[in-house]
């Protein structure tokens, strides 16, 4: 983080007027929400996920704009997050979304499961059966013996919430950088491809070897567990597109959300492994989720979601759109300039800007090497009243 970030932050921040997509919007600048590894509720990290909506960041925004007993909708729900710190803070969670996988992941934080019904359930699966069809394609990532449990898991486990939440589990298990997971050594938040990872297991001198799923389901099962969760029986997820939401016209108090940053994250090839334990052609999403380099196509996209959510958000209740800076055609974007250019044409009264300020997380420097003064990034989060 650069010296003036810095001075920025310690002097309490700052507050001006900013011509924004030719408007004068009120922009703050500072430090509101500190966001480090682990912190909030233990299930907001049951699944390591690339671009994941830090909770840090509704859980701000539901305090100020939501009371007990709101709803509270997020229209982009990707694994979660609203919906489940909604639910802790005693509102109502909405989570809708066009990713099987994620809502998967988002269903598993639904309900208060124990560790003892973890531990009781796996114990029901049937591992004597050795199942290596298929292992071909993935004789460079698991050991023979742990693919075979693997596939016992991905054949035996139901809809049940304790099984909804050990597939979430076995999700972030599925591969990553020590003995924690069930792979050869690879990366956890991003499925690399079989290629990618025969190469480097080569440079690296590795091979598989034999992890027993079950104990490390269980250990990962004790940490995300830590914190009981609050159940909401009116809380529920939809699978569908936040062009189309399955929500009554002026019935949700607030929304909290962080739709795609253009076609920055990958979200079906970078999450091969995991759709094919859930049982889904990746290929067969493509038309379905948007990840687009085309600016007006996604321009196009962001103005149809947000006609949306002002259709389903309650008069005089507000709207918050958490987005970021990218590059573009080798030029930096403020996704928060677009958000501010389409919101007002459907009746939106932008209130301000909120730009926090914090280090680049570890996966950008993981990718992208930082040089002195390139390690911040920013949630930007445009606040909107339907007026």
């Amino acid at each position: 983080m650069d010296q003036e970030i810095k001075e920025l932050i310690k002097n309490g921040g700052k507050s001006n007027f900013e011509t924004i997509a030719d408007n004068k919007i009120l922009v703050d600048r500072g430090q509101f929400w500190i966001q480090t590894q682990r912190q909030g509720h233990s299930l907001h990290y049951v699944v390591p996920y690339q671009a994941c909506f830090a909770p840090q960041i509704p859980e701000f925004f539901i305090k100020i704009f939501s009371e007990k007993g709101d709803i509270v909708l997020d229209p982009f729900c990707g694994r979660g997050t609203t919906v489940l710190e909604a639910n802790q803070q005693n509102r109502i969670g909405l989570g809708v979304d066009v990713s099987p996988l994620a809502l998967e992941i988002a269903k598993s934080k639904l309900k208060n499961i124990t560790y003892e019904q973890v531990k009781e359930r796996l114990s029901q699966i049937d591992f004597s059966k050795e199942i290596l069809d298929g292992y071909n394609d993935f004789k460079d990532i698991y050991h023979p013996k742990t693919y075979s449990q693997i596939v016992n898991l991905k054949e035996q486990l139901t809809d049940s919430a304790v099984d909804n939440l050990i597939r979430s589990i076995i999700f972030g298990r599925l591969h990553g950088h020590s003995h924690g997971f069930f792979s050869v050594w690879t990366f956890n938040v991003i499925s690399f491809s079989k290629d990618r990872i025969k190469k480097q297991s080569e440079k690296r001198g590795l091979k598989p070897d034999f992890r027993d799923v079950v104990p490390r389901i269980l250990k990962k099962a004790k940490t995300v567990l830590e914190h009981p969760v609050i159940e909401q029986p009116k809380s529920k997820l939809f699978k569908s597109d936040s062009r189309n939401l399955p929500i009554e016209s002026n019935s949700v108090d607030l929304i909290v959300t962080s739709p795609p940053f253009l076609d920055v994250i990958n979200y079906i090839d970078d999450n091969w492994l995991r759709f094919w334990f859930l049982g889904f052609d990746r290929n067969q999403l493509r038309n379905t989720l948007i990840q687009t380099g085309n600016l007006e196509e996604y321009k196009g996209f962001i103005r149809d979601s947000l006609k949306e959510m002002y259709r389903v958000l309650k008069k005089g209740k507000y709207c918050v759109v958490e987005v970021g800076d990218v590059r573009h055609k080798s030029q930096k974007l403020y996704l928060d300039h677009i958000i501010v250019e389409l919101a007002r044409n459907f009746g939106f009264e932008i209130e301000k800007i909120m730009i926090n300020y914090m280090e680049a997380p570890k996966i950008s420097r993981a990718f992208r090497r930082k040089e002195p003064g390139q390690g911040t990034n920013t949630n930007r989060c445009v606040i909107m009243k339907k007026v």
